[in-house]
């Protein structure tokens, strides 16, 4: 309790209001009158200009009956208008439909136009005894000197939202969602009358559709908008998990819930989620242009958590916003544990991503194999330096084995060496629950990666290939010394000829030397043809050698 220690007694100043001191006796003017009234507005200005506008409490609209036969019920209560006025309702306030569209006319100065509507409450001040059938100029009043009765009435009231044909032609949820974010970043209080909404309809040939009595409804707090917004969503999320509805994974948010906005901070149906205990959760709806998450948190934060981020907006769920929600799971605070969804998840999309991966380099690298093979094989390390050949490339991980020495470094770390693995490359499942009979039992997500290997679809394992029977550039090796021998022989061919040709021809000049010197022998002459003549009698002559002395006869 807060104590004040009060040097002097209170004083009030010259600004403040001040009270009449009114005693048995005392003559009580218009202007006593008039000063008590200020006395009381003063002292109550403070309070109500500190309220924002709207609903303080009651007022609550009860409709009765449908079409033409409609009644508005709307029970008292307190209100703060649009201009800090303070507004009353000390009785229910009942009104039929026929004569209320009919006064609204009047106002008006028009026909009731079909479109969407606050139902409205502002305070006049009013004669409430007044003489109505009073003829001009006569003076009928039985006591010339009555007081005048001035009293501050509560009227209903109609004001005009939309009548957008696209908004008119949508289901009663979803145009009061629609509206309801509108009003988020509009004032839905009418500054010149200071009415303040209670309700929100639809009028449709001067007849009320439907009569909204949840997405109507300003309260006098912070964020009423805001409010407004999430008492509406609740009421449909409860009226749609009383219908028990199922969701549909095939079907977005907003086509199961029937509208297009979601308050940033919202209770959802828990049949939103299917099996958020299990290791897979799954969305009872399609997450179009929504991010997801799943997080749990004590139930006792659950109010706070939406008190805070009730102002930060909507969540879209048909414009393709790409909005980010995250859906909290209210847990017992006694059951609730930071590590309770501490459960590594497979990534199953990830894994078929990573295979087809795999598939595609493995074909990569097939070819590339294959190429290699039919170029370089048989080539000794200096062939291939020459022949500049890149380095063999090794075949990419299989997803299988990649996979199973993960899970056995995890064992490892986890349990040391405590653990004998097999040498085929592969855990036998029955390995694996004998292990985890034992207390060796490997953790999340690796036990089900043993346990229930996922296979992926399409995906097909590239086998190792045989190398093929040509080896190019050893042929070519192979071709180019062949050619260099037969180069050789050739180049040693044509010497041979060139010294056969060479031997020929001095025989051929020796010939012609000894058939010179027959000719000349033979007393002929040279070319006339003796001396060959001579060399063919050259096999039948016979040379003596006998010296004969030769004398001149």
């Amino acid at each position: 309790m807060t104590q004040f220690i009060r040097i002097t007694d209170p004083k009030a100043g010259p600004a403040e209001p001040r009270r009449l001191n009114s005693f048995p006796g005392r003559y009580l003017s218009e202007r006593e009158f008039e000063l008590l009234q200020a006395y009381v507005d003063d002292r109550i200005a403070p309070l109500v200009t500190g309220l924002p506008a709207g609903i303080v409490s009651g007022l609550e609209v009860r409709p009765e009956g449908s079409g033409s036969n409609t009644i508005l019920h709307i029970q008292p209560g307190v209100a703060v208008g649009a201009g800090g006025r303070l507004m009353r309702l000390f009785y229910p306030l009942k009104q039929a439909w026929p004569e209320f569209a009919e006064l609204m006319e009047r106002q008006l100065d028009n026909k009731l136009r079909d479109g969407f509507y606050f139902l409205t409450l502002h305070a006049v001040v009013e004669e409430v005894d007044k003489n109505i059938a009073q003829e001009p100029c006569t003076r009928t009043e039985p006591d010339p000197l009555r007081e005048r009765r001035l009293e501050t009435v509560i009227l209903p009231s109609l004001q005009f939202i939309s009548a957008n044909p696209r908004l008119l032609a949508m289901s009663q949820a979803r145009a009061a969602n629609r509206i309801c974010v509108r009003f988020l970043n509009e004032s839905p209080h009418d500054p010149k009358t200071g009415a303040v909404p209670v309700a929100l309809l639809k009028v449709s040939n001067k007849t009320p559709q439907w009569i909204d009595t949840v997405a109507g409804r300003y309260l006098s707090e912070p964020d009423a908008a805001y409010r407004t917004f999430l008492a509406h969503n609740i009421g449909l999320l409860e009226q749609w998990q009383e219908t028990n509805h199922q969701g549909d994974t095939h079907y977005s948010l907003a086509t199961i819930l029937g509208v297009d906005y979601l308050p940033a901070a919202s209770p959802l149906p828990p049949k939103l989620l299917q099996d958020p205990a299990g290791n897979q959760p799954v969305l009872a709806f399609h997450p179009a242009d929504l991010q997801v998450e799943l997080a749990p948190v004590p139930a006792s934060t659950i109010g706070a958590v939406i008190e805070r981020e009730l102002p930060r907006g909507t969540v879209d769920l048909v414009h393709g916003q790409g909005d980010r929600i995250r859906l909290l799971l209210a847990i017992p605070d006694l059951d609730y544990r930071p590590t309770l969804m501490d459960l590594p998840q497979r990534d199953i999309q990830l894994e078929d991503e990573l295979f087809r991966r795999e598939e595609a380099a493995a074909l990569a690298w097939k070819a590339r194999w294959m190429q290699w093979q039919l170029l370089f094989r048989g080539l000794d390390t200096d062939q291939l330096k020459l022949a500049q050949a890149p380095r063999e490339i090794d075949r990419p991980v299989d997803p299988d084995n990649y996979r199973y020495d993960l899970v056995k470094q995890r064992l490892i770390a986890i349990y040391g060496n405590k653990i004998e693995f097999p040498e085929s490359g592969t855990i036998d499942p029955q390995y694996l629950e004998s292990l985890c009979e034992i207390g060796y039992c490997p953790p999340e997500p690796y036990s089900s990666h043993l346990f229930s290997p996922h296979n992926v679809a399409g995906y097909t394992k590239v086998a190792t290939p045989s190398a093929p029977a040509e080896q190019l550039l050893l042929q070519r090796e192979g071709i180019r010394g062949a050619i260099k021998t037969l180069t050789r022989d050739l180049d040693e061919s044509f010497r041979l000829l060139n010294e056969m040709n060479d031997y020929l021809n001095l025989q051929r000049q020796h010939l012609d030397s000894l058939t010179v010197s027959f000719s000349v022998l033979a007393g002929g002459v040279a070319g006339d043809g003796s001396g060959n003549s001579m060399m063919r009698w050259n096999g039948a002559v016979a040379f003596d050698t006998t010296v004969k002395e030769i004398t001149k006869g």
